[in-house]
């Protein structure tokens, strides 16, 4: 069962607004909290274009930088 895009949506737009909250009060990079926070935002992304995928085979313009790269 897919998940429909604006629930993914609104998902991901809750992700992006708990990450910037977290980055503005964090002391620096190293923190749990942000790569807490980066990994949830990018689990929103890759549920929200496979959500979008589902629906309309459509992706996004962008992609989750690895530790590979």
């Amino acid at each position: 069962m897919s998940t429909e895009p604006s629930f993914a949506l609104q998902a991901l737009i809750a992700r992006l607004e708990q990450h910037l909250a977290i980055v503005s009060q964090s002391r620096g990079a190293g923190e749990a909290s942000i790569d807490a926070a980066f990994g949830a935002l990018a689990d929103a992304f890759e549920d929200y274009e496979e959500a979008l995928y589902d629906q309309y085979s459509e992706l996004l313009p962008f992609t989750i930088p690895s530790d590979d790269e």
